[in-house]
């Protein structure tokens, strides 16, 4: 393995760590703009507050793109090689086989932060159920979709690792456009 394929190894986990992180910012912007149609002082600061959640996400979905699908013009833009003798480093894994790994340990943490809030609203809801009229009234209810989503996302990582890596290494052999990283 060179120096190059571990660079290239270290950003694209880097970036399903950056995935994650982009998850978390969802469900902050769907708050700040139900603000923005109640009647109350928080929905002031909310254009300002989604300029911002905006703003950032943006911005982790640009760094993203970048370190999944542009990780050879990352290592050339950062010089990362510089500096490193072209020697070859024993390490008998292969890259996608990493790639697998990195996406379970992502999976995992994910479930891991997820399934406690999500079984903490639903029994939230079960004790608020008499006093609320319905799903569509009780407040943490977009909340418990979210979770929801975010746990089954998690499965999914956890189970089709393998799709995904191959996702990854067909956009890296350049079988799969995406619109927007063309070089």
């Amino acid at each position: 393995m060179s120096p190059r394929t571990l660079w290239n190894i270290v950003l694209k986990v880097f970036g399903l760590y950056i995935f994650l992180q982009l998850l978390f910012l969802i469900p902050q912007l769907f708050t700040i703009a139900s603000l923005l149609f109640t009647k109350s002082d928080y929905g002031a600061d909310a254009p300002a507050e989604i300029a911002a959640i905006f703003f950032n996400t943006s911005v982790y979905l640009f760094m993203f793109i970048a370190f999944i699908f542009r990780t050879d013009w990352l290592i050339n833009a950062l010089r990362l090689n510089k500096g490193i003798a072209e020697e070859k480093l024993e390490l008998n894994i292969h890259r996608s086989t990493v790639l697998q790994i990195a996406t379970i340990i992502a999976g995992i943490v994910l479930l891991g932060v997820n399934l406690p809030i999500l079984l903490k609203e639903l029994f939230t809801y079960y004790q608020e159920m008499n006093m609320v009229e319905g799903f569509r009234r009780y407040s943490g209810g977009g909340w418990i979709i979210f979770h929801l989503v975010e746990v089954f996302i998690s499965f999914f990582m956890i189970t089709s690792s393998r799709l995904i890596v191959n996702f990854i290494e067909r956009k890296r052999k350049g079988k799969v456009q995406i619109p927007g990283t063309e070089v």
